[in-house]
């Protein structure tokens, strides 16, 4: 993790130089398996959300550099999946994590596998970590999601195969 600072920025400019970018490695978190996307929390900068190759998700807290919660892929109600994703998972029961994102408010947090399904997680602080939500969402990968909130209603909005 490196720290950013933005003390030479005038107000309204959009852009910077390579010179505002960190020249060291402040901190370096061992995981375990390659890490594919990750998230700081909206509200505690702190928090971390890490989505790994081996379909790992993680919240991390950086103050102390502990794992908080972890999940591995699994599919919550399989005989709600389409039989496309069924007989996938016949023969092949991983996936990677393409994408994980915390929703604007810090409650909720999504992630987008390799394999047609997107998970949304509650999280409460700690390892409180609950399952909130499965989407078959995809026929194949999902390759990114992202938050809207519309109209006051937060909706989740997918793209992949």
């Amino acid at each position: 993790m490196l720290p950013v600072g933005y003390a030479n920025q005038s107000h309204g400019q959009s852009s910077y130089s390579s010179d505002d970018l960190p020249k060291a490695v402040v901190m370096t978190l061992n995981q375990g398996s390659a890490v594919k996307s990750m998230d700081f929390h909206p509200v505690q900068q702190i928090l971390l959300l890490v989505g790994t190759n081996t379909g790992e998700v993680m919240v991390w807290e950086l103050g102390s550099r502990e794992r908080l919660a972890i999940r591995n892929f699994k599919v919550w109600d399989l005989g709600a999946c389409s039989m496309a994703l069924q007989a996938f998972l016949a023969n092949d029961y991983t996936a990677s994590i393409n994408r994980v994102i915390w929703s604007p408010d810090g409650t909720l947090f999504g992630v987008a596998y390799s394999k047609h399904i997107v998970h949304m997680y509650s999280y409460h602080g700690g390892d409180d970590l609950q399952n909130h939500l499965e989407i078959d969402a995809h026929v194949g990968s999902v390759n990114d999601l992202a938050f809207s909130y519309p109209n006051k209603q937060l909706c989740v909005v997918t793209c992949g195969e």
